[in-house]
């Protein structure tokens, strides 16, 4: 693994990882292949830790961790609406947009409920454009200008994480049609692409209060805290907790994150403050049918992880 510049190599937690996921891969073969996970273990809590310190200060500071295949880029599901939460909040800081009754409730749906409703109307907000019949020239080169628009704001963090990572369309219940489909390509060649180095990252500045402003990070912190207690999550069975790697912590945990499901995709990213130990982030991206398909196994591959905390 490629040191990375927000964190660096643990072999302990390199070699827990590792165990870990050869343990899983006995029964779950695909494994091997098919996933992605970067792992930090934190010795206080990350709340807020960034608000105290220069942007400089915050990211040279060390932080253990481990991964296998971090830097792999792979389709996110909708972990990718983390990261057009973050550009929202980026477009107020900026005055390119202002909040309203109707984004705030659209932020929330996306990232509580997972609604791909809500994320279109944000991606369309964040880019100026909307869904809709075919295009064809400088119609059609204008629109696709105008949806790169956080693309172009994710280069402009300078992180090398976000390198060729691709967040640009929407999420489906379906599939895309008309001019969607024309830009996410006939093979999905422009589909959204994520490592789950990326998102570990992203999900780092947010709760340490370094993601846009101590205020902004507050904000999505809000939006990305689950409730464990087994009340709520048999109240609502997209709770983003069973069948991910939530599903694992303790009574008295804290959880914060955002999951991702499809027929072909399990993906998962969440900061973890568990009683009698240490606070740590995981990051997960999967593909393939048995990824999806399999709710056990993301709850397994935590509760191992938890032991070296």
């Amino acid at each position: 693994m490629e040191a990375l510049a927000f964190y660096s190599n643990d072999g302990a937690l390199q070699e827990h990882l590792e165990t870990s996921l050869e343990s899983l891969e006995s029964h779950w073969p695909w494994l091997a292949q098919q996933v992605s996970v970067t792992w930090l273990c934190y010795e206080h809590s990350l709340v807020d830790q960034a608000t105290q310190l220069s942007s400089e200060e915050f990211w040279a500071l060390p932080v253990p961790g481990a991964s296998r295949g971090g830097g792999k880029l792979r389709y996110p599901a909708s972990v990718v609406k983390l990261v057009y939460m973050a550009a929202l909040e980026a477009w107020y800081a900026h005055g390119l947009l202002w909040p309203t009754p109707e984004l705030d409730q659209a932020s929330r749906n996306m990232i509580h409920h997972s609604s791909n409703d809500a994320t279109s109307y944000v991606v369309d907000v964040l880019s100026g454009t909307t869904s809709g019949p075919e295009l064809s020239g400088d119609a059609y080169t204008t629109w696709q200008r105008q949806r790169q628009l956080v693309n172009q704001w994710l280069q402009e963090q300078d992180w090398p994480e976000w390198h060729q990572c691709n967040c640009c369309q929407k999420t489906w219940e379906d599939k895309p049609y008309g001019r969607e489909q024309q830009f996410y390509g006939s093979q999905g060649q422009n589909r959204n692409r994520l490592s789950s180095d990326a998102v570990a990252r992203l999900l780092h500045g947010v709760v340490a209060g370094e993601m846009i402003s101590p205020v902004a990070s507050t904000r999505m912190r809000q939006q990305l805290q689950r409730p464990l207690s087994l009340e709520a999550r048999q109240a609502d069975h997209e709770n983003q907790v069973d069948g991910f790697l939530g599903a694992a912590l303790p009574e008295g945990s804290q959880l914060w994150s955002k999951a991702g499901w499809t027929s072909t995709t399990r993906a998962d990213v969440a900061y973890m403050e568990v009683p009698n130990r240490k606070p740590t982030l995981v990051a997960v991206l999967a593909e393939g049918l048995w990824s999806a398909n399999e709710d056990q196994w993301l709850p397994q591959l935590m509760a191992k992880l938890l032991h070296a905390c």
